[in-house]
């Protein structure tokens, strides 16, 4: 099993709101850029690039850290899909959920993975290096 930070670098946007979470992915991530926003307002100004948000980047990969039992977070992950110009770059939910209705849900949005988040932090270090892992090095991805 990956125990080290993908090599490649990349744009990586995370949303996130738990600061202890953000610290986990920021080690989890390596050399990659890793941008964290705390809201889903926030993204799609940053996916847009519009308002204080229109220096950002364009990720590679978006990890949306997404309760779907909430309707704001669905709309959102809606959205990047419904949008020409965001649609293409991969989507990857992470739940703490196993729930087959959620897994069901965020396919049904289009999101490209869905991941369960769990609980240990070493755990989780090591699911979100194979996660970046597989998309960063095995996948190739639309760059703009």
């Amino acid at each position: 099993m990956l125990t080290a930070a993908p090599s490649v670098t990349a744009e990586i946007l995370l949303l996130e709101q738990n600061d202890d979470e953000v610290a986990v992915f920021e080690e989890a991530t390596g050399t990659n850029h890793l941008n964290v926003v705390a809201d889903c307002p926030t993204i799609l100004r940053f996916l847009r690039r519009q308002g204080d948000q229109s220096q950002a980047p364009r990720p590679d990969l978006i990890l949306l850290d997404l309760d779907l039992s909430d309707k704001i977070g669905c709309e959102m992950l809606s959205e990047i899909k419904q949008d020409p110009t965001l649609r293409r770059i991969p989507v990857v939910v992470l739940a703490a959920s196993d729930s087959y209705d959620n897994i069901f849900q965020a396919y049904d949005l289009q999101a490209n993975a869905y991941v369960r988040k769990p609980d240990e932090k070493e755990q989780l270090i090591t699911v979100l290096r194979v996660t970046l892992h597989f998309w960063l090095s095995l996948a190739r991805l639309p760059r703009e």
